[in-house]
């Protein structure tokens, strides 16, 4: 394995993808394997004898999760699904990477590109308006603004090598410490989809509906769509913080053939060569080394000779004649446009890694115009084991666009790291999601990847790692604590249920009650109940845990007034002292002028104390059935009459259902992540890095999202057997919302709904929180305007956030319109004014 660490290697630490016949990376390098076409053959309904019923599709092309990424029905009606798509391969391949969308990522680069817009397109002509952010330009700063990504953010396109160009410029931009981490990819969606496509003599398109690279009977490619994107880091970081490298990016180049061709679209042998001489100098890497090249390899007559040709040249140049495959991913799934180089990067990158090489699909005969004597090339026609030797295995990618921008990426496996060892003891298991249907999922998806880990101590503590890291919090929340696979199947067994709601409130319990099992004790025994909770509320403030509120009786109630800030802990200390004393003397029957003297003693220290401060938390005095309000200031009496309760027997003691002990036991390890994940369901921002003990274990991949499929279509675009769903944003003309006894506030929630896209929407609901933004505000007053003939500030209609209030905002201005007309139209003689305060 290479040794050489010089700063100018990157690795690739996650991947995503979604291609035909494949819906994620795990199902793409089956089909791989299997050297199988997911090429589609379609009803042909065209009359067009040039037509070829052809293509590799995509499934599900006008589904797309808005909800998750906060983003209205309407707004995602209109967007390119190219745009759509890489967003949601975008948040797979960061998990991939062992990182959640959210969490404190540092600086995060995205370089990536996409075919034409031609879904916006289709709008237009139909004579629909588009939204600001549906220009392919945006699809970068889409990923970055819904992905809260800071680094550099470029849209890239070199047409058919888009997607290299984006991984050679993520790379630079790695190297040159612009960003710590890089998202780079690619989006191709042709449409209308499942249509085929007319073959020209002379064209690049197959009139059989066939891709054979390198074969002597190919006629030409086959347009496909699909997104693929990889996640970069500097190798040194990346094998600093224990990530998972899939393969090692050793060099890149990119260059253009200029004007040495016989036409724009016609390839070079001489500019082809020269990229892939200075990807191999770059990478310092000898080409003798390089085992498989997954090329172009587009199966034109014309195109697969000059790419060989050049990989001729470019070896004997340097007198290279080691043995070397050569394949193409494109009779697999067709030709990918600008996604096409990242198809052919995730399968070299699998290759390396793996150690296997893919067949090429429909390679029979080669094609007579390639020569391969004395070069040491071959064409991959079947499946294979990757030969042995004593270098690390290497490989290259080539994407040539049209228009001559070539670029070649040069690879390595990744390099040996050690058996990860550590770890251990109980962890916990957090799985979340934005709705019910992908958090089932979700469960279901941990559920089947648990059998196939091992029982070793440091898989588990992996696996818990990659699901905190590689976690985006949504409301859906379960977690779990388990020591290995097979606590933690069991643990999930027996929790089959809905993820819990509600506000997150710790109990605090007022003690060792008699008769409850639980010992009397003495005074430290019942003191415990100040100290242990007091600490673990600390405890849990460290990690990020902030209760909603807290729900206490008894001597609990006093570690609920240190903790909420109204007194310091050590004041509190001691009068919970008093309190136990007092409480130990009743209830075993002791001289009661003892229990007098110590409630005595509490009301003289807090009488002299004074004012108490005003509480950070909410409390649920659960002795005395009163609610003391996070900024309220309690009355310093509360803890003696609380003493007084606790004494005569008159004050609860039980903790309401909905509050979580928190108890002098919970010191327990296993106990103590028990009550973390409880409050992390409840919606705690648990900063898990500070809950575990620093270490360099490698991360384990996560099972992706399972984004839930909405349908998201305008009816201006023509999609071939896509059914209608109840989900669908069709868009309607604005047309009068107001009838005969409709309220303001009604028509204010009707112009949300068109605006939103949504089929309803409540009175006190967040325009925000429903995906609303300043471009959507834009549209609400200008319907505001059409339905009242009032203008409002757009500043103002801003500040309002529920339809109520803008509501109020409306009737306001037509108010004041009003009088004003009543000033402007009063009579110039003879009437009076009347003086209205304006």
């Amino acid at each position: 394995m290479s040794e050489r660490l010089d700063g100018s290697a990157v690795a690739i630490v996650g991947m995503a993808c979604r291609f035909p016949g494949a819906r994620d990376l795990e199902e793409y390098r089956h089909l791989l394997l299997r050297a199988e076409s997911a090429v589609q053959r379609f009803d042909a309904a065209a009359d067009d004898p040039r037509h070829v019923p052809a293509g590799g599709e995509l499934d599900g092309v006008d589904l797309f999760d808005a909800e998750y990424f906060g983003i209205a029905p309407a707004e995602a009606a209109a967007m390119d699904p190219q745009q759509r798509l890489l967003l949601q391969e975008s948040v797979h391949a960061l998990e991939h990477a062992g990182r959640g969308v959210h969490a404190r990522l540092g600086r995060v680069g995205v370089f990536c590109g996409s075919g034409d817009n031609r879904y916006g397109a289709l709008i237009a002509a139909a004579g629909e308006g588009l939204p600001m952010g549906t220009s392919a330009a945006a699809l970068p700063l889409r990923v970055s603004y819904h992905l809260g990504l800071q680094g550099p953010s470029v849209f890239v396109a070199s047409l058919c090598s888009t997607a290299l160009t984006a991984v050679h410029l993520a790379r630079r931009s790695l190297l040159a410490g612009e960003c710590d981490l890089a998202l780079a990819g690619a989006a191709s969606v042709g449409l209308p989809h499942e249509r085929g496509y007319l073959a020209v003599d002379g064209g690049v398109l197959s009139a059989s509906g066939v891709c054979r690279p390198f074969d002597q009977d190919a006629d030409g490619t086959v347009p496909g769509s699909g997104v693929g994107v990889v996640a970069l880091r500097r190798l040194a970081d990346a094998l600093r913080d224990g990530d998972t490298v899939h393969a090692v990016v050793r060099g890149s180049a990119l260059n253009n053939d200029g004007a040495d061709r016989l036409s724009f679209a016609a390839p070079s042998v001489t500019g082809q060569r020269d990229v892939l001489l200075s990807a191999w100098t770059d990478a310092g890497v000898p080409p003798d080394g390089i085992g498989y090249i997954e090329a172009h390899g587009t199966g034109t007559p014309l195109g697969d000779p000059v790419e060989f040709a050049a990989l001729v040249a470019a070896r004997k140049l340097l007198g290279v004649t080691s043995p070397c495959a050569v394949g193409s991913v494109k009779s697999t799934l067709g030709h990918l446009d600008a996604a096409a180089g990242m198809a052919g990067l995730i399968k070299a990158v699998l290759a390396v890694r793996d150690g296997v090489i893919p067949g090429t699909v429909g390679h029979r005969r080669l094609n007579p115009a390639i020569d391969l004597d004395g070069s040491g090339l071959r064409v991959a026609v079947d499946t294979a084991p990757w030969p042995s030797a004593d270098r690390p295995r290497q490989a290259g990618v080539t994407a040539l666009g049209v228009g001559g921008t070539n670029a070649h990426i040069v690879l390595e496996q990744p390099p040996a790291v050690p058996e990860p060892t550590g770890g251990g003891g109980p962890q916990v298991f957090p799985v979340s999601a934005r709705s019910s249907w992908s958090f089932e999922r979700s469960r279901a998806a941990l559920v089947e990847l648990l059998p196939g880990l091992d029982d070793r101590p440091a898989t588990a503590t992996r696996l818990a790692r990659s699901l905190q890291d590689g976690l985006t919090p949504g409301p859906m929340r379960r977690a779990w604590v388990a020591a290995d696979p097979a606590e933690l199947t069991a643990a999930i067994a027996a929790d089959p249920g809905e993820p819990a709601a509600g506000p997150l409130v710790l109990g605090l319990e007022a003690g060792p009650r008699p008769g409850s099992g639980q010992a009397a004790g003495g005074p430290d025994e019942v003191l415990s109940y100040f100290d242990g909770p007091l600490a673990l509320l600390d405890s849990l403030g460290g990690i990020g845990v902030e209760p909603d509120a807290l729900a206490a009786c008894g001597i609990g109630e006093f570690a609920a007034f240190a903790f909420g800030g109204a007194v310091d802990a050590h004041s509190a200390r001691r009068y919970a002292e008093y309190h136990a004393a007092a409480v130990l003397t009743a209830r075993t029957g002791g001289d009661l002028s003892a229990c007098e003297r110590a409630l005595s003693a509490l009301d003289e220290e807090l009488t002299s104390a004074g004012e108490l401060r005003a509480l950070n938390v909410e409390v649920r005095s659960v002795t005395l059935g009163v609610v003391l309000r996070a900024g309220d200031v309690p009355p310093a009496a509360h803890l003696l009459e609380v003493s007084r309760a606790a004494v005569l027997g008159g004050g609860a003691t039980a903790l309401p259902p909905e509050a979580c002990a928190v108890t002098p036991a919970a010191g327990d390890r296993a106990q103590f992540l028990g009550l973390v994940a409880h409050c992390w369901e409840r919606g705690a921002d648990v900063r898990w890095t500070e809950l575990r003990e620093p270490d360099v274990l490698p991360r384990m991949a996560k099972p992706p999202y399972p984004f839930q499929p909405t349908r998201h279509w305008h009816p201006a675009v023509p999609v071939r057997a896509l059914p209608d769903a109840a989900g669908d944003t069709t868009s309607t003309g604005p047309g009068s919302r107001r009838g005969p006894g409709t309220t303001t506030v009604e028509t204010v929630r009707a112009i949300w709904c068109e605006v939103l896209g949504l089929p309803e929407v409540g009175p006190d609901d967040n325009f925000y929180d429903l995906g609303g933004h300043s471009l959507l505000a834009s549209q609400v007053l200008s319907r505001i305007q059409e339905e009242f003939g009032t203008r409002i500030p757009l500043g103002e209609l801003m500040d309002e956030q529920s339809p109520v209030d803008v509501a109020a905002l409306v009737d306001a201005e037509l108010e004041s319109s009003r009088l004003y007309r009543t000033l402007v139209d009063a009579p110039a003689e003879g009437g009076t004014w009347e003086e209205v305060q304006l």
